[in-house]
């Protein structure tokens, strides 16, 4: 058995003792707070619609405003239009933003036909770059399927305000007419 604390001889053992069970308590804290994952991102979900029409597959970016709170978010649109974002510091699909100000953008492309030839033709063979005309003057990619201005947060004109507690929905009614709003 040990002898109680204020022995003088046993003083610095006490205060080890003690501080040993501060730092044990400070360290378990810690890892409860800790393993909360997400405790400071919040739930985003809503809708992104095309001329009424709801479309699915495309990709949406939060931006965080300059200066703000914020960390990037991405999601992308279900067959119904629907999207949760996943913060970019998660491992964790569908775990949403941190609250602050952003700025968003949406692109949609046409999804690739898997029948398309491949870069070496049909038969395998391949032709010099020299030779191949269309491969000369012209960019092939995939077909963007929205007004471009949207693809960039700054031109979007679309933002979202994410707070704490919620509720975070936020529905963007795009418009194929759209030309782009001017960046502030």
């Amino acid at each position: 058995m040990l002898p109680r604390c204020g022995t003088p001889s046993l003083s610095t053992m006490c205060v080890s003792r003690t501080m040993l069970k501060k730092l044990s308590f400070a360290l378990l804290m810690l890892t409860i707070v800790g393993c909360k994952s997400g405790a400071d991102v919040e739930e985003v979900t809503g809708t992104v619609t095309l001329d009424g029409t709801a479309i699915p597959g495309a990709n949406i970016t939060f931006s965080p405003v300059a200066g703000g709170t914020g960390a990037a978010a991405v999601g992308t649109t279900d067959t119904s239009g629907k999207f949760t974002v996943t913060d970019m510091n998660s491992d964790k699909p569908g775990s949403g933003a941190k609250a602050g100000e952003y700025k968003v953008g949406v692109r949609w492309y046409k999804p690739s036909d898997p029948s398309s030839a491949s870069a070496t033709g049909d038969g395998g063979e391949t032709t010099k770059l020299a030779d191949d005309k269309a491969a000369r003057t012209g960019v092939s990619g995939p077909e963007v399927l929205l007004p471009a201005a949207y693809g960039d947060p700054e031109t979007s004109g679309l933002t979202a305000t994410v707070k704490n507690g919620g509720p975070n929905n936020f529905d963007f009614p795009l418009d194929s007419k759209f030309k782009g709003a001017s960046a502030k």
